[in-house]
């Protein structure tokens, strides 16, 4: 990898050179600031000679572009577009390129003691702590490194003492659950951990950190090619997961200054109507009980619906179970509508692919469609969180793919790819299919109930007389 420093701003601008394309990168996971962008040696452009830029946006902790590598690749190795994939929260991952395809967790890390010792020096050094003092040396130095600002704020201790107490109670919780099953415990905490950092921030400030980082991205790309910054561009933002509720939250984000990064159209996989979705949900209650940051001000399609007013496909799996397809046509107890209903664009459509139970091995439509690799963690993790992938499968090559591909294209616009998908071994369809009844939860509410009544008739019944002999006897 070739690095570059920008004379003026001290930027470090990282290159290599691929077959047909560059990878240019610039930041650090652990800083905030980590954006790497695909740029094709040919571009492709249309008729009116603009250049297509697709903002790439991960999910929830899925911040290394490993995890939609085969994707991103294929955007710009074959489709030629310019594709930015910015980490917007802070995480630990790996920055260089190499070390994305080690394997996470083999080792040993005692986390209990890890935020213990960071809850007592939060308490006792005061104004004094540092976060660095618990970096390690090798994330040190990635801190150091200058990079491209980005827009993330410095959390105040406070900030830092509720999520570190929610971390300590989640971690013994999660221990205590899954005492049976310690791979996936032990990997849960560890997916946990890798993102903490982003957790003292805001969910919004996740958003314009994402912006942020794509406009200065593509502003140090132009200053490497002048010719590309004298061409028109039209952008399209894409979201898997929590990036695809950014990715929809978007325009409402936008400032006049950054008008040149609007997105023409917005596609999405699986997005979560609420940055409070699609992680686990026990993580979410402890971190309300803390009045940690990042569930302070949640992000919500019901609030940041109203200024989406471009063309909007979200392309969901009818068997997510972890942002479920209901939570977008279904109207909850709470709301005065269904989530998708707070979109404001005339042309929007939501799609469902269905599993295919027939095909060896079975085709699910979970929640990690858009993924094409989670070998970083366990399968053990991912069985339980969203779904494993060893590589792209059927529903990336038939569905999520194609469905960007023809938008980008324009050969469709995003709210009619229904009949437009190159379907062979899976089903896409327009209207959420009806699940049948769940007897299950009701049966167990049922038993707990009889259980409960049982206990307390033998207690009244059969407890007093024991008690009532026991003071006899006395």
């Amino acid at each position: 990898m070739v690095d570059s420093t920008s004379p003026d701003r001290g930027i470090k601008w990282e290159c290599i050179q691929k077959e047909g394309y560059k990878i240019y990168q610039s930041g650090r996971h652990i800083k905030g600031n980590f954006i790497r962008v695909f740029a094709p040696d040919s571009p492709y452009e249309d008729e009116q000679g603009k250049v297509k830029v697709v903002v790439y946006l991960h999910g929830f902790a899925l911040c290394m572009p490993r995890f939609y590598q085969q994707h991103l690749e294929r955007l710009v190795k074959k489709r030629r577009y310019y594709v930015l994939f910015p980490d917007f929260q802070k995480s630990k991952y790996p920055n260089k390129i190499e070390d994305e395809t080690k394997v996470k967790g083999t080792e040993e890390k005692n986390y209990f003691g890890f935020y213990s010792s960071l809850v007592r020096d939060l308490i006792v050094k005061g104004d004094s702590f540092a976060i660095d003092d618990f970096f390690s040396e090798e994330q040190k130095e990635s801190e150091s490194v200058p990079g491209i600002e980005g827009k993330l704020s410095q959390p105040s201790r406070f900030a830092y003492l509720r999520v570190a107490l929610a971390l300590l109670l989640l971690i013994a919780i999660i221990k205590l659950i899954y005492w049976f099953k310690g791979t996936y415990g032990k990997h849960l905490i560890n997916l946990i951990d890798t993102v903490f950092l982003s957790l003292v921030q805001k969910p919004r400030k996740w958003m314009e950190n994402a912006i942020a980082l794509t406009e200065q991205a593509w502003g140090k790309l132009c200053e490497e090619n002048h010719e590309l910054e004298q061409k028109e561009i039209d952008v399209y933002v894409f979201g898997h997961s929590l990036g695809g509720l950014l990715a929809l939250s978007w325009p409402a984000y936008i400032t006049p200054a950054q008008q040149k990064f609007s997105a023409k159209q917005i596609i999405t996989a699986d997005p979560a109507p609420s940055t409070e979705m699609g992680i686990p949900p026990i993580a979410v209650w402890i971190l309300k009980l803390f009045q940690s940051p990042f569930t302070a001000a949640p992000i919500k399609i019901s609030d940041s619906g109203s200024k989406l007013n471009v063309p909007v496909g979200i392309m969901h799996g009818a068997a997510d179970k972890i942002v479920k397809p209901q939570s977008w046509v279904k109207r909850s107890f709470w709301q005065r509508k269904p989530n998708f209903d707070y979109i404001a664009s005339q042309h929007k459509k939501i799609y469902f692919s269905l599993s295919n139970e027939e095909t060896q091995p079975p085709l699910v439509a979970f929640h990690n469609q858009a993924v094409t690799e989670t070998k970083y963690f366990s399968d053990a993790l991912f069985e339980n969180f969203g779904g494993v992938k060893h590589g792209a499968n059927a529903y990336n090559y038939q569905y999520i793919w194609p469905g960007l591909h023809l938008v980008v294209q324009e050969e469709a616009r995003a709210d009619e790819l229904l009949d437009q998908f190159p379907l062979e071994t899976i089903q896409v369809t327009g209207n959420l299919p009806d699940k049948p009844p769940n007897f299950k939860p009701i049966a167990i509410a049922i038993l707990v109930v009889l259980a409960l009544f049982g206990f307390g008739y033998w207690f009244l019944h059969y407890g007093t007389v024991g008690l009532q002999a026991t003071k006899i006897g006395l």
